[in-house]
C-alpha cells in the first residue's frame, strides 16, 4: 500500500515505521509527491496528530487529490488540550468530510497508548507474543477491511466496533481510551458496555 500520514503527533511516528516494516510505502505531510508517486495513487490516508495540527497539514494539499479514500482518523488531542478542560471530547469527523471530500473514515489507533506500539516496534516482526487489539469504527465496510488488514500486517488485531457513532468510546474519557487490550479483554468490555457483560 501507498500511505501518506497527516500529522507529527506520538502516534504517527510508530505507526509510519510499523507500516513499513510490513513493507508499505510511508509517506509524509511534509514531503512534496514527486510522479508517478501522486497523491492520486494513494491507497490509505492516516491523520495522526491533533486536529490543528493535522488541518494545517491538509490545507497545504489540494483537495481534489485526496478524494474518495479510505482515512484513518487517529486524530488525538494535545496534552494542553487535555489539562487546560476546554476540549468538548466528542467523536466527530464531521471536519474530515468536509476537508476531504468524499472521504471514508475509519476511526483507529487513537485510543491506544503509544508505548503499546513502541514496544511493538521494538520487539521485531518476527516474535509472535499474543497480539493486542485495536479497536476500529466506520460506515464503510470495504474501508474498514482495508484498515484491518494494514493492522494484521503491523502485528496487531483488529476489532469491529461498528459504525462511525460508536467511536466516542475511543476518544479521552471514553471507555477504551487509553487502554491497550487482547481481543478477549476487548469483547468482555464491550459486552459490558453494551449490557451484554
Amino acid at each position: 500500500m501507498l500511505i501518506r500520514i497527516f500529522g507529527r503527533g506520538p502516534l504517527a511516528h510508530p505507526i509510519g515505521a510499523l507500516a513499513e516494516r510490513a513493507g508499505h510505502t510511508v509517506r509524509w505531510s511534509d514531503e512534496t509527491p514527486v510522479p508517478p508517486y501522486n497523491d492520486e495513487l494513494l491507497d490509505l490516508v492516516i491523520l495522526a496528530g491533533s486536529r490543528s495540527g493535522v488541518e494545517a497539514d491538509l490545507a497545504n494539499v489540494p483537495s481534489e487529490t485526496l478524494e474518495d479514500l479510505v482515512v484513518v482518523d487517529a486524530i488525538t488531542p494535545t496534552q494542553n488540550e487535555l489539562d487546560d478542560g476546554s476540549l468538548e471530547i466528542q467523536a466527530d469527523s464531521a471536519w474530515i468530510e468536509t476537508m476531504l471530500p468524499g472521504a471514508r473514515i475509519v476511526r483507529a489507533f487513537a485510543s491506544v497508548p503509544v508505548q503499546a506500539f513502541i514496544d511493538l516496534l521494538d520487539r521485531g516482526s518476527s516474535d509472535d507474543s499474543t497480539r493486542f487489539a485495536v479497536p476500529l469504527a466506520g460506515d464503510d465496510r470495504d474501508a474498514k477491511a482495508l484498515v484491518g488488514t494494514l493492522m494484521r500486517q503491523i502485528g496487531v488485531e483488529p476489532f469491529d466496533l461498528g459504525a462511525l457513532r460508536s467511536a466516542d468510546v475511543l476518544d479521552p474519557g471514553g471507555a477504551l481510551w487509553g487502554k491497550a487490550l487482547s481481543q478477549l479483554e476487548l469483547l468482555e468490555t464491550v459486552g459490558w458496555l453494551s449490557g451484554d457483560g
